[in-house]
């Protein structure tokens, strides 16, 4: 039923975005809930991983989070548990999933699996998830290392093996199992033995992410990019300020990801979700988006990453450029 409200309401939601009504009138289709910035890894292509991360790392509260699944459970079909760090080094991870569960909304999240212990793969074949994406960026330890510092490659591909594993042996359809690369200068010639080495039983999707250069902020994330060169399209105002909410672990409100310094903060959802979503901070920056007036704002001003995709009438698609 839930679906099916979302589809009939996706029209009006399109209308909105596309005549440039910076209240929106409808639901917003994704929630995105940063339940830990905390990080086991240093990454190359992070801001996180490269120390440009300044903001305090912590944990969302089990009580905020709630909250917010209890007001955003009737309003949005999927949340996914995390933005910024790594999902499992959140002990109540688990319990998240399972709330989301309860209150009938799916779940998704993104880990580097490092720390996906048998335990913790029990936990989370229990609980309900819906899809995990596992993350590896290389076919071996030496590409891996160069790419997601601090890691160990053969830790990591064994436990993936054995979530798949247990997965199987457990006859369960969910989660949903992507094992995802992204590409980058250091992955784009790897990319065919990457899908080769993991098309096996159990993996229901390879994926290739397509490289974020969370807008063009950093620059030693930029000069990783194998597709820097690519054509842009007449700007239009970034779908996620009209589709999606993000919310950082303290109840932060902001823009998308690209934000992951929360130096543009939108407001704080401890008051509300929609409240803050439709708030005078998110209204305005709608109203600069539609104006092109985004001097001031450091995670759209630069951002190439706003024509990676665009709404229609009866569908809208998540990150990914169009032609993934």
């Amino acid at each position: 039923m839930r679906r099916m409200i979302r589809k009939l309401g996706l029209p009006r939601k399109w209308l909105a975005y596309r005549t440039g009504r910076v209240v929106v009138p409808t639901n917003p289709d994704r929630l995105y809930v940063e339940s830990t910035n905390q990080c086991n890894l240093a990454c190359i292509m992070c801001p996180k991983g490269l120390g440009e991360m300044t903001r305090p790392v912590g944990r969302m509260d089990r009580a905020l989070f709630r909250s917010i699944v209890d007001e955003m459970a009737p309003r949005v079909e999927t949340a996914v548990l995390h933005i910024w760090g790594e999902p499992l080094l959140h002990p109540a991870l688990g319990e998240m999933i399972r709330y989301c569960r309860q209150r009938g909304m799916r779940t998704e999240i993104s880990t580097n699996a490092l720390e996906l212990t048998e335990e913790k793969s029990r936990e989370i074949l229990e609980s309900g998830l819906t899809t995990i994406y596992l993350c590896m960026d290389g076919t071996s330890s030496e590409e891996y290392r160069k790419i997601r510092r601090g890691g160990d490659y053969e830790k990591t591909r064994n436990n993936i093996l054995r979530f798949v594993e247990m997965r199987r042996k457990n006859g369960r359809n969910n989660p949903t199992v992507h094992l995802q690369m992204i590409e980058m200068n250091l992955t784009a010639d790897r990319i065919s033995a990457f899908q080769q080495q993991w098309r096996m039983d159990g993996v229901d999707r390879v994926h290739i992410k397509a490289f974020d250069t969370w807008a063009g902020q950093i620059g030693k994330v930029k000069n990783l990019s194998s597709d820097r060169d690519r054509p842009l399209p007449p700007r239009f105002p970034c779908p996620n300020l009209w589709y999606h909410v993000h919310i950082y672990w303290d109840g932060t409100l902001v823009c998308c990801d690209r934000d992951y310094d929360a130096r543009y903060p939108l407001g704080n959802v401890a008051g509300g979700v929609m409240r803050a979503w439709n708030g005078e901070a998110m209204v305005e920056l709608r109203r600069k988006h539609c104006s092109g007036d985004l001097n001031d704002v450091p995670s759209c001003g630069r951002c190439t990453e706003w024509n990676w995709w665009r709404p229609r009438l009866f569908s809208s698609r998540g990150n990914s450029p169009e032609d993934r």
